[in-house]
């Protein structure tokens, strides 16, 4: 009888330490935040600073242009040229015509607003690179102004 007694205040006692909700439970939150990456770098072939005016071109690659996002809302790339798509006499106000291309697509340079030449809706990563190529027709040298024709290309990137 004794053990009977034992054996029924043990497994009470058992049963109602595990019935008994424990207290010293806690909850742990883990968290990690990415910050918005938006950048463009832009690297120039050895021909771009030395075009030769005298011999048309035709997509004649000039740059590189890797673009990288991370933004939620997507990014946007516009190019804009200072002479409106010409080259012009550094020391004058003699021009020369040229068009570029931006990743294969045409990019009209005829406004000081520029002209977007990416436009990203999408959140996702990206990490692209870009030929920016340009065509021009050819002229000799008797028939131009001699010195130094040159534009220059602004390519701005931005998160939406």
């Amino acid at each position: 009888m004794k053990k009977l007694l034992i054996a029924t205040t043990l497994l009470t006692l058992t049963t109602t330490a595990f019935a008994v909700p424990n207290p010293q439970v806690g909850t742990l939150l883990l968290q990690g935040i990415v910050a918005k990456k938006v950048s463009i770098t832009v690297t120039p072939e050895a021909v771009a600073s030395a075009l030769v005016l005298e011999t048309s071109q035709t997509d004649l690659k000039v740059a590189t242009a890797v673009e990288q996002s991370n933004s939620k809302a997507g990014y946007k790339v516009t190019v804009i040229s200072a002479n409106l798509g010409k080259l012009k006499r550094t020391d004058g106000s003699e021009v020369f015509a040229y068009t570029l291309k931006y990743g294969g697509a045409a990019v009209g340079l005829s406004t000081s607003s520029g002209s977007v030449v990416t436009d990203s809706s999408s959140a996702s990563v990206v990490n692209v690179s870009k030929d920016l190529a340009i065509s021009y027709a050819g002229a000799a040298a008797e028939t131009m102004v001699e010195g130094t024709y040159a534009d220059t290309l602004t390519i701005n990137i931005a998160s939406k």
